[in-house]
Parts: structure tokens; sequence; C-alpha cells
């Protein structure tokens, strides 16, 4: 009998495979160990809620599964083919999907 984590597992891999962006690199910023191969879902134009109300940012949302990488903090840089994207702070988490507003590096 399937469990209920397997059902995640594969919904959380539906997910990535028909949202999916690109496939790139995650450098801790703490360790400096680099993770390959990890599917990425990239927002530009993030909006996000402050005190007047939803707003349009400069910043680059990243999406990934926690699984691929364990942990996502700031500091950290994805990698997706020249570009460098640097994370400003971990906006959503649920346990199986972080995603990090980050900062496109020159």
């Amino acid at each position: 009998m399937v469990g209920f984590s397997e059902l995640v597992e594969d919904m959380d891999e539906q997910i990535m495979s028909s949202l999916g962006d690109a496939v790139g690199q995650y450098l801790d910023g703490v360790s400096g160990r680099l993770h390959c191969g990890i599917e990425l879902i990239i927002d530009r134009n993030l909006q996000q809620s402050g005190p007047d109300g939803v707003f349009l940012t400069d910043a680059v949302g990243i999406t990934c599964r926690r699984a691929a990488l364990g942990c996502v903090a700031r500091g950290g840089v994805f990698i997706v083919g020249p570009t460098r994207y640097l994370v400003e702070e971990i906006i959503a988490d649920d346990g199986h999907m972080v995603t990090a507003a980050c900062q496109v590096q020159p």
C-alpha cells in the first residue's frame, strides 16, 4: 500500500517536471558545498506584500524541492547557466518546496 509521504513525493516530482524552468546548481553560503542537478522554478517580477499592498520587486523567486537540498539559506547562490542568483531571504517553505527571493549577481 502506498503511503501519504510517497504520494506527496510523487506530486512534488510532477510539479517540478511540469512547472520547472531550469536545472541548476546551488552553492551553500556557509559550507561552500555545491549541489548539482537541481530542478528549479524561476519567477521573475516577483510580487511581495508590504504596508501599502502588493508591489513588484526586482527580486527573482526561485523554488526547489527541499529534498534536493535539505537547506536553502541567505547567502547561498543558485547558478543557472552563466547567471548567479544570490539568496536574500526565504519567502515560503512548506517542508516540501522552498522559495527564496534572490537578486541577480552581475
